[in-house]
């Protein structure tokens, strides 16, 4: 059995746009932006080989933001937003000198969406705006390719495509990059990835409605152990 735990930090961005009821809300989030406002995060890829080259594989990013805004007439503004999303998949490895390895797979991909937004006026009890949960399963099928460019260098790619209207109506990841070999237990990667979904759920005319059409991207910085 061969195992590989890669914690990571990814430098993340989001664009795109998200709906909750009747209010849209165009997302331009920056990683500064992000940073400054994070409370938590963890983010974890995790794979398991058999000597049959099946194998499991899965992935977790989980944030959590939040931040307050005092205006004297009106009272404090609260804002509160979670995101996790994990990939779980079973996978299939090969190998050729001209390729190099080469997985593929079919997974999951869960999203977990929590909104907060409660405004706590001056002389009266707290309100609160919007307290929403959204949480859904896309499947995916995906690859990983990683080519060895010399001994100690190697290029990697990897990519999914799913939804196909069961949950998303559209979801896909694409990542690549270079990985470094320290040792025959370590490595460390450089990459970048980008994950898009398109996801609506409800009646768009009341406050049952909520859409996230958004990409998540950002530089990759990992270190991975293998035994």
């Amino acid at each position: 059995m061969a195992v590989k735990i890669e914690p990571y930090l990814m430098l993340t961005s989001i664009d795109g746009d998200s709906s909750i009821g009747t209010v849209d809300a165009p997302l331009a989030v920056d990683f500064d932006t992000i940073l400054n406002n994070l409370d938590s995060a963890f983010m974890l890829r995790f794979e398991a080989f058999h000597q049959s080259n099946w194998g499991v594989m899965a992935d977790w990013a989980y944030m959590d933001l939040s931040k307050s805004h005092q205006q004297a007439k009106l009272g404090v503004f609260n804002a509160r937003v979670r995101q996790g999303v994990l990939e779980v998949a079973l996978a299939h490895k090969q190998s050729s000198p001209s390729v190099g390895q080469w997985i593929n797979y079919v997974g999951l991909r869960r999203w977990d969406n929590t909104y907060q937004f409660n405004l706590d006026p001056n002389n009266f009890p707290q309100t609160s705006l919007v307290d929403r949960d959204e949480d859904w399963v896309d499947i995916i099928l995906g690859f990983k390719i990683d080519k060895p460019i010399n001994n100690n260098w190697l290029f990697s790619s990897s990519g999914d495509v799913g939804g196909f209207g069961l949950a998303a109506k559209l979801t896909g990841s694409l990542k690549l990059g270079v990985s470094y070999h320290i040792s025959d237990e370590w490595d460390v990667s450089l990459l970048y990835k980008g994950t898009y979904v398109d996801y609506n759920t409800g009646d768009e005319a009341d406050h049952s409605y909520f859409s996230y059409k958004t990409i998540t991207h950002g530089p990759i910085i990992s270190a991975s152990y293998q035994f």
